[in-house]
Formats: C-alpha cells, sequence, structure tokens
C-alpha cells in the first residue's frame, strides 16, 4: 500500500526569539489547524532556525523541530499554493499592527458585524489571517523579510497594539 503524504508548505515562522524557515504541513485548513485547542507545538520540517538578535550563522538543517505555538508571532506563507487553505472573511479592514519584531501594515479579514474596536475579542482562536501586508522590522532579523507579503498568519498574543490605517 503507497504511503500517504500531505502537502508541504514552504514557511517563515518567526517567533519571540527566532526566525525558522522550514515546511509545515497542515491537517485540514490552516487556521483549523493552527487553532485546535489540543494541540501545543507546531512541527517545521527541514527547518533551518536563526536567533533574532544575534550574528550566530544558522545551525545546520533539523529534519524536524517543534515550536511552542503561544511563542509564534506570525508564519508567512511566500507559496500561492499555500494561500488556498487559508480561510479569509469578506469585511476587510485596512489595519497597522506591532507584531512582536514586526510593524505590519495590512487588511485584516473579519466578520460582516466586526470592527477594529470588536475583532480581538471576537476570533474563535489565537491565529488570523491579514493580507496585502507591508512589513517592516522593528530589529534587525537574520535573514530580511520581503517589504510585502500576500499571506501572513497572526497570532494575536504578539499583537501588543494595532489601530486603523
Amino acid at each position: 500500500m503507497p504511503e500517504f503524504t500531505r502537502p508541504r508548505y514552504n514557511v517563515t515562522v518567526i517567533t519571540t526569539e527566532f526566525e525558522i524557515t522550514g515546511q509545515i504541513e497542515p491537517i485540514g485548513p490552516w487556521l483549523d489547524y493552527l487553532n485546535a485547542k489540543d494541540k501545543y507545538t507546531l512541527p517545521i520540517h527541514n527547518a533551518h532556525i536563526l536567533a533574532i538578535g544575534t550574528s550566530v550563522g544558522p545551525a545546520p538543517e533539523k529534519p524536524l523541530v517543534l515550536v511552542n505555538r503561544a511563542d509564534i508571532c506570525f508564519i508567512y506563507l511566500p507559496d500561492r499554493n499555500s494561500h488556498q487553505n487559508v480561510n479569509m472573511l469578506r469585511n476587510v479592514v485596512a489595519a497597522i499592527a506591532h507584531i512582536g519584531p514586526v510593524i505590519c501594515r495590512a487588511e485584516f479579514h473579519m466578520g460582516v458585524d466586526a470592527n477594529l474596536l470588536t475583532f480581538m475579542d471576537d476570533l474563535p482562536g489565537n491565529f488570523f489571517p491579514v493580507t496585502n501586508a507591508d512589513l517592516h522590522a522593528k530589529v534587525t532579523l537574520p535573514a530580511p523579510l520581503p517589504h510585502k507579503a500576500e499571506v501572513l498568519i497572526v497570532n494575536r498574543l504578539h499583537v501588543p497594539v494595532y489601530h486603523a490605517a
């Protein structure tokens, strides 16, 4: 019997202390997978780990690393194929958010009755998508992020401040 494999998508994961590039195999839609209440770690395959705030080069590639989901600031999805499983709500509001080590101007997707005042309180989980993001690092990251990102998945635990654009 052939072995079943899930698609893997290239990602850059920014945590409170690390920038990790590698691949993630989401089980189902991204937001359902990331917001699963019974999961505390996120497996990243073929990972390169870079410490934020140091000049130390990357560690050798690791076949698998496990990241504490609570420490993830955001996940950058560079490949358009990975965007298909990110469910977006239709009400779009431009906002600026401080997300961990990055300032981000993006389109926030929320429910029809939601607005920026109620948005974070109404989220069913910690992770939510933003689109058409302009990224500005507040610190020097070990590997520069693009200045524009089509899709980010953000962890609200690392958004201390946000406001209308």
